[in-house]
C-alpha cells in the first residue's frame, strides 16, 4: 500500500516539475492535475540566481604560470558533466585545459541526465527564452575560468544537443572564442526535428560576423538522430559565408568517434 502511494506520487512530482531558469522573469504557467485526487497543481518558470557545476580537467604540463588553451565542451541531451569529461582520456598529447559544464536543466532520459534548454516543456515559447540564457551561461563559465586560469585561445565544443548550442552561442557571441567543434549537430537553418525545439535557432544575421572563427565538423554517415546530409548542410552554410570549415565524416552513427577526437586534438595545435 505504502509503495504504490509512493509509486503514484512520485509520478505526479514529474509531471509537474518545479523548474528554476537562470535569471528570467515570470512569463509563463503550466497547470497539470491529479486526476485520481481531482487537485489542480500549477507550475511556473522564473529566473533566479544558481550554481551550477562544471568539471574541469588539466593537462599533465599545466603550469599556472602559462597560457594554455581552454576547450569547454557541452554535453548531449541527458548527459552529464561526469561521463563528458572523460572524452578526452585516451588522446594521447592534450595540452589544453578542458572544462564540462553541467547543462542547467534536469531532464529523466533513460536515467537522470542535463539539458541546454527545456527541450522537455511543452511550451515553445519557454524552449526558446531557456535556449537565449545559454549565451549568457557560457560566458559567465568564461568569465570564470579566466579569473582562475591563465588562457589564452578558448574553443566551445559539443555533441548532439550540445553542439546545437556550440552553434548557436559560439557563432552569436564569436568574441570569446577561437573556434568551435561540432560533433553530430544540427543542419543549420533546419527545423530541429518534427517540431522545431527552439523557432528560429539560428538567425543569419549572426553568421556574417562571426566567419573568423575556425570551424571543426564530425558526422557519421550512418546517424539516425542526427541526419548526416545535416552536417553537411551545416558545412555548406558555413563555407558560403566565408568560415574556414574543417569537415571529417566517419562510418558510424550518432556518436562522438575517437579517431576524428584525435584529428580535432590536430586541428587546435594548428
Amino acid at each position: 500500500m505504502e509503495e504504490n502511494i509512493i509509486v503514484k506520487y512520485t509520478k505526479m512530482i514529474l509531471v509537474v516539475l518545479f523548474i528554476t531558469i537562470v535569471n528570467c522573469s515570470v512569463h509563463a504557467q503550466i497547470v497539470a492535475t491529479d486526476s485520481a485526487n481531482n487537485i489542480k497543481v500549477d507550475s511556473l518558470y522564473f529566473k533566479s540566481e544558481a550554481l551550477f557545476k562544471c568539471n574541469i580537467k588539466l593537462p599533465k604540463n599545466f603550469n599556472p604560470n602559462t597560457t594554455h588553451t581552454l576547450v569547454i565542451g557541452l554535453h548531449g541531451g541527458g548527459g552529464t558533466p561526469e561521463t563528458f569529461i572523460n572524452i578526452w582520456n585516451n588522446i594521447a598529447g592534450v595540452d589544453f585545459i578542458y572544462a564540462a559544464p553541467q547543462g542547467p536543466y534536469s531532464i529523466l532520459f533513460k536515467k537522470l541526465g542535463n539539458e541546454w534548454s527545456l527541450w522537455s516543456s511543452p511550451d515553445l515559447k519557454i524552449r526558446a527564452q531557456a535556449a537565449d540564457l545559454v549565451d549568457d551561461y557560457l560566458a559567465d563559465l568564461v568569465k570564470e575560468l579566466k579569473e582562475q586560469y591563465a588562457i589564452n585561445d578558448i574553443y566551445l565544443f559539443g555533441f548532439s544537443q550540445g553542439a546545437i548550442f556550440t552553434y548557436i552561442t559560439g557563432i552569436k557571441n564569436h568574441q570569446l572564442y577561437k573556434g568551435i567543434i561540432v560533433f553530430s549537430g544540427a543542419g543549420i537553418f533546419e527545423p530541429l526535428g518534427r517540431e522545431q525545439f527552439a523557432p528560429n535557432w539560428l538567425e543569419e544575421k549572426y553568421l556574417e560576423p562571426a566567419k573568423s572563427l575556425r570551424v571543426f565538423i564530425s558526422h557519421g554517415t550512418e546517424d539516425q538522430a542526427a541526419k548526416y546530409e545535416l552536417g553537411v548542410k551545416s558545412q555548406e552554410v558555413l563555407t558560403g559565408y566565408g568560415y574556414n570549415v574543417t569537415f571529417h565524416s566517419f562510418e558510424g552513427g550518432h556518436t562522438i568517434d575517437s579517431k576524428i577526437l584525435k584529428l580535432a586534438l590536430e586541428w587546435i595545435n594548428k
